[in-house]
């Protein structure tokens, strides 16, 4: 593992060439503990450090750091610490002093025995020989490190790269919000656009969405009301009496709308109170056209043959307007009549007046539009 040293010599090391104790959880150099290369090491291994303070119960064996941590010296009577060490630290000497013998340095004459070979010798070659593992375990770790440091300047330079592309769009947002602010800022000081004309403008787009939801409905006035009668059987016989045939479900709501109106009474006698109007909401939008459609053509078309109270009178249809559009409609055609304009009518929930054939259609949304197209009416009409 990059980072992690020796207990022993104090030098990095790997967990593949370390051995870890199952204690302090310290590592060591195999080498410097003196565990094969291959050899497993257990959960229960303990390290030099941790032998050392083991009861010894009158035992002759001491733990001792590896060869790193403690090298042959010779003894001032003439004695190597071999001598005074443990039998396994003299065999692993000796197993040195035959692999230097063999491989490394002029080997002495095969009838030489072991004991001739100089202990300075043995200590040199075993400190070059550690000192070249020691070495290469850098190198490894020098490479490891390096390319950690590769990967991370790898991720680095995206991440600056996603850092760079969030500030550019950073910078392109506030850019646009700087402008639009200006454009706002010299809209009011030059008295463009101001908070009435907001509101009115929000105003009509509301009602607009209003009449957008009654685009299937339609309005049948002047039709006489009883205590018992049915909106929806009214609804059907008139869309006969039309020429258009509806069925049950196609009329999704029929009912009459308004305040009812009671019977007042003068000098002159009672007056009768006007009928309220019947609002039909239709399954489809092309029912309501067709039923408007054949009452343009059918126009004054009255109530007899419909089995209705009463003698028989006109009825009409209407496509249903807002309270809004109801206003300006009964506004525009009395402008109309003021002025002498020829056609005022609605169709899909939209105002429309021409004075005479072949005109321009106009379109009235406001009161405004009323002064605007008719002329400068009295306020009070």
């Amino acid at each position: 593992m990059p980072g992690v040293k020796c207990g022993g010599c104090g030098r990095f090391t790997s967990t593949l060439e370390s051995a870890k104790c199952g204690k302090c959880h310290a590592q060591y150099h195999r080498v410097c503990v003196g565990v094969a290369p291959k050899a497993v090491v257990t959960a229960s291994w303990r390290c030099p450090e941790c032998k050392k303070h083991l009861a010894r119960d009158n035992r002759a064996e001491t733990p001792v750091r590896g060869v790193a941590g403690s090298p042959l010296t010779v003894s001032p009577v003439g004695q190597t610490s071999e001598e005074t060490s443990t039998p396994n630290t003299t065999s692993s000497r000796s197993d040195l002093a035959s692999i230097f013998n063999e491989q490394q340095s002029p080997s002495p004459t095969p009838s030489m025995p072991l004991d001739k070979v100089s202990v300075d010798d043995i200590t040199a070659r075993e400190m070059s020989l550690i000192a070249g593992s020691n070495m290469s375990l850098l190198f490894e770790e020098l490479r490891a490190m390096r390319a950690e440091i590769q990967e991370f300047r790898k991720d680095m330079e995206v991440e600056m790269m996603e850092i760079k592309t969030s500030m550019r769009n950073c910078n392109a947002r506030i850019d646009g919000l700087e402008a639009r602010i200006s454009a706002l800022e010299q809209k009011a000081s030059s008295g463009g656009s101001s908070s009435d004309g907001i509101v009115d403008e929000l105003r009509r787009e509301l009602n607009d969405r209003d009449q957008e939801l009654l685009a299937n409905d339609l309005e049948i006035s002047n039709i006489p009301e009883a205590a018992a009668d049915n909106p929806t059987h009214i609804a059907a016989i008139i869309g006969l009496k039309l020429g258009v045939s509806l069925d049950e479900r196609d009329i999704v709501s029929a009912e009459r709308v308004g305040g009812k109106q009671l019977n007042a009474t003068n000098s002159a006698g009672p007056t009768e109170a006007r009928p309220r109007p019947i609002v039909v909401r239709l399954a489809r939008r092309d029912l309501r056209d067709q039923l408007l459609a054949s009452a343009r053509v059918r126009r004054g078309a009255t109530t007899a043959d419909l089995d209705l109270p009463g003698p028989p009178q006109r009825f009409f249809l209407n496509e249903r307007l807002t309270k809004t559009n109801r206003r300006l409609f009964r506004k525009a055609r009395d402008a109309a009549s003021l002025f002498s304009w020829r056609f005022v009518w609605t169709k899909r929930g939209r105002i429309l007046a021409r004075k005479s054939p072949g005109d321009t259609t106009q379109r009235i949304r406001t009161d405004e539009d009323i002064s605007r197209i008719f002329g400068p009416i009295n306020e009070t009409m």
